[in-house]
C-alpha cells in the first residue's frame, strides 16, 4: 500500500497512468472508497422526441458505472451566456463532467478561440460537431432528408415539398437558430437527392401555406420535429385523405406518431443510442481516455403515412 499512499498523496511524481491503475487496484481491493462522481447535462431546448429518450438512456448507462450520477440543469435557450454560467456553476460545484448541447453561437466562438472552454474539465458535446478538441456524439442530419427523399421517390412520387416548420407561417419566429442549421442540412440532404433524378422542392415555413397549396404535391418531408402531427391535424380538419391525397415522411420518433392516423413514417435521429455514447463518452473522458467524436446515420422507420404510386402507375397502365 505504500504505492497507494503515495499515487494518493499527489505530491510524489508518479505518471497520471500509474495512479489511475492504481487507485483502481485499491478501489478493486476495497482499500479505498469509491466516491460518486457527478455529471451535468446542459440542453438549448427540451424536445419531448429527442430529448427524454435521450436522458433516459444516459440515466441508464450511467447506472451501470456504480459512481456516476446525472443532474440536468436548466435549459439555455441557446443563450450564450446562460451557457457560460451553467458551465461556471458545474466547475464551482466540483462536477466530474459536462454533456453539453451547445449553441451554434459558441460553436463559432470555439471555433475562433479554441482554448475559450479550457478549463472546463471532462467536457462532452451532442447533437453538434467536435471543436476545439472536444469530443461530440451527433446525428447526420443531411443523411435525414436524403432517407426521406429517396423513400418518397422509391414509391413513385415526384412533386414533393418540404416542410420546415408546423403551425406558424414564419420560420423566423419560432426556430432558434440551432434548429435553423440542423434544419439547412436536412434540406441540403434533401435536394441533393432529389437533384439525382432532376427534380427540386418548393420550402413551406408553416402547415397552413403548405395546405393551401396542396394540390401541387403528392407528398412531403417535415423536417421540423413537430410538423409531421400537426400537419395530420390540421389536413384532417380541412378533409384532405392522407396518404391518398397527401404522403407524409415525418422527423425524429415518438409515441405521437406510431398511433397517429395514419401512422407516420418518420426519419429517426437515434436519440437514445446518442444518450448512451454520450454516457460512455462522458466516462471515459472522466477516466482519463480521449475518446473520438461520433457520427451516427438516422434510420428510416417506414409505416403507413406515404402511398405506393408505383403500384398506381402500373395499375393504369396495365
Amino acid at each position: 500500500m505504500v504505492l497507494s499512499n503515495k499515487a494518493q498523496d499527489g505530491n510524489v511524481r508518479i505518471s497520471d497512468p500509474t495512479i489511475r491503475k492504481v487507485r483502481q487496484i485499491a478501489q478493486e481491493m476495497g482499500y479505498l472508497a469509491r466516491r460518486r462522481q457527478l455529471v451535468g447535462l446542459i440542453l438549448t431546448w427540451f424536445r419531448d422526441a429527442t430529448e427524454t429518450p435521450m436522458i433516459y438512456s444516459i440515466i441508464e448507462k450511467l447506472r451501470e458505472i456504480d459512481s456516476l450520477h446525472l443532474a440536468v440543469g436548466p435549459t439555455t435557450r441557446a443563450d450564450i451566456k446562460e451557457e457560460f454560467s451553467e458551465l461556471e456553476m458545474a466547475d464551482r460545484q466540483g462536477f466530474d463532467g459536462v454533456i453539453m448541447e451547445p449553441s451554434f453561437t459558441l460553436l463559432q466562438q470555439l471555433e475562433e478561440q479554441p482554448g475559450l472552454l479550457a478549463s472546463c474539465k471532462n467536457l462532452v458535446f451532442i447533437n453538434r460537431y467536435p471543436v476545439a478538441g472536444i469530443p461530440c456524439v451527433t446525428i447526420d442530419h443531411r443523411r435525414c432528408g436524403e432517407l426521406a427523399a429517396r423513400h418518397l421517390l422509391k414509391l413513385g412520387h415526384r412533386h414533393i415539398a418540404f416542410l420546415e416548420g408546423h403551425l406558424l407561417p414564419s420560420p423566423s419566429s419560432y426556430h432558434p437558430v440551432q434548429e435553423r442549421q440542423v434544419l439547412e442540412h436536412r434540406l441540403h440532404g434533401f435536394r441533393q437527392a432529389l437533384g439525382v433524378h432532376g427534380l427540386d422542392c418548393q420550402v413551406f415555413g408553416g402547415v397552413h401555406e403548405l395546405l393551401d397549396q396542396r394540390q401541387n404535391y403528392t407528398a412531403v418531408y417535415c423536417a421540423h420535429t413537430r410538423g409531421a402531427t400537426t400537419l395530420v391535424s390540421e389536413g384532417w380538419h380541412r378533409g384532405v385523405d392522407m396518404p391518398e391525397q397527401l404522403s407524409i415522411v415525418g422527423q425524429d420518433d415518438e409515441s405521437a406518431k406510431a398511433t397517429a392516423k395514419p401512422a407516420l413514417t418518420t426519419v429517426d435521429v437515434r436519440a437514445s443510442e446518442v444518450g448512451a455514447r454520450a454516457a460512455k463518452m462522458i466516462q471515459d473522458r472522466i477516466e482519463g481516455r480521449d475518446p473520438a467524436s461520433i457520427v451516427l446515420q438516422p434510420t428510416l422507420i417506414s409505416r403507413d403515412s406515404v402511398v405506393d404510386r408505383t403500384a398506381t402507375r402500373t395499375h393504369t397502365q396495365s
